[in-house]
């Protein structure tokens, strides 16, 4: 029973080989090499001048059918071509071997030269150095470009556009560390110039701050919520690319309030003194080509804010006020509107709102501040 159970399985084994290796698809694999270069036409030569006395030369007689031809004279002969180099690699045949080599390891398929029921076909076009590869498959109906590729990667341009097309993959999903080609990473890229210009502008700002105040000249301060209205000065750089721009700019903000000293003996009384920042700022116009354009964005700016806290009556000397300093990371949200834009020289106007990320948090002998200080900027400018 064993011997006849043994038997059984061997059988099942052979009927089931055959049909294993017919699960395969059967590819036939070519290559073949063509050209996009153009065909000079062959010069036409004029006849040779006839020698004086002769007639003139007509056509050239038909040659008499059966007489053998005249040699040419040992100069007029061609010239031998060079022995063939036998060690000089045929590309087609060279990457063909590879692609085999590669479909017949892929799971589920297999290279064949006869019977195939799947075409892989691969065409190289020549450059100065190298060529540009193009490859097909019928099974999927994909084809895949390669720009430029050396006779060296061959091996990897062959596992790579194997495994693209029989997979139905992208060719640049198939990147790893040990097949990338010069093309992966010499791309020469065209880029698009944008238009630089320098920017000035001039506003006012509304800042909302809890500052200590004075209540009266001898009474003690007290923290109490109040408006700001400095005034600012931008210096900046605006890069426009097509419907977006790029600015880079400085901003310096002085402060308008100054209260008296007078009004305040007892010191600790807060005034907004000046501050200082730099930003980037990213924009989007809504009419990139138009004349007149409206624009929209966002960023940040980092910004240092001085303050001067009144000193006490009895430790005032030349100075009567001490400085706070506190600053941070603000983020922006701006529009804007760009007019006369034909122009060189052109002009803005500009909606901005600031939100820091941060409290002013700082105190000396002569005062302290706990606040946070968000703002709104109205500003008008040029851009040349």
């Amino acid at each position: 029973m064993k011997a006849v159970g043994s038997v059984v399985v061997v059988v099942i084994v052979l009927a089931l080989a055959p049909a294993a290796a017919r699960a395969n698809t059967r590819i036939c694999v070519s290559v073949r090499q063509k050209s996009w270069y153009r065909q000079a036409a062959p010069p036409v030569l004029p006849p040779p001048p006839s020698p004086p006395g002769a007639p003139a030369m007509g056509p050239a007689p038909a040659a008499d059918a059966g007489k053998p031809a005249v040699p040419l004279p040992p100069e007029a002969k061609p010239p031998e071509r060079p022995a063939a180099n036998h060690h000089e690699i045929d590309p087609t045949l060279y990457l063909k071997r590879m692609l085999e080599y590669e479909v017949t390891h892929e799971p589920g398929f297999s290279a064949v030269d006869d019977g195939c029921e799947q075409r892989l076909t691969v065409e190289l076009y020549p450059l100065e150095e190298g060529w540009t590869v193009f490859g097909r498959y019928s099974g999927t109906e994909r084809e895949e470009k390669v720009d430029r590729a050396l006779l060296d990667e061959f091996a990897e341009l062959a596992q790579r556009l194997a495994f693209s097309l029989l997979r139905n993959r992208p060719i640049t999903s198939t990147i790893t560390r040990e097949n990338v080609l010069r093309s992966d990473s010499e791309t020469d890229l065209r880029t698009i110039d944008g238009t630089g210009h320098l920017l000035f502008g001039m506003g006012t700002e509304v800042r909302m701050a809890r500052l200590p105040t004075a209540q009266g000249q001898m009474d003690p301060v007290v923290t109490e919520n109040r408006i700001l209205t400095p005034v600012s000065v931008r210096l900046g750089y605006r890069r426009k690319l097509r419907a977006w721009g790029l600015d880079a700019f400085s901003r310096v903000t002085l402060g308008t309030e100054n209260t008296g000293v007078h009004k305040n003996d007892m010191g600790g009384h807060v005034d907004y003194t000046w501050s200082g920042l730099l930003g980037l700022h990213f924009l989007h116009y809504t009419d990139a080509p138009g004349v007149n354009s409206f624009y929209f964005g966002g960023g940040a700016s980092f910004e240092v804010a001085v303050f001067g806290a009144i000193r006490p009556v009895d430790q005032r000397t030349l100075d009567t006020r001490d400085a706070l300093v506190g600053g941070g990371l603000n983020l922006d949200l701006l529009a804007g509107y760009e007019f006369l834009r034909a122009s060189s020289v052109h002009f803005y106007g500009q909606l901005e709102v600031d939100a820091p990320t941060y409290l002013i948090k700082t105190d000396n002998q002569s005062g302290a501040i706990n606040t946070y200080m968000p703002g709104a900027l109205a500003e008008i400018g040029i851009i040349f």
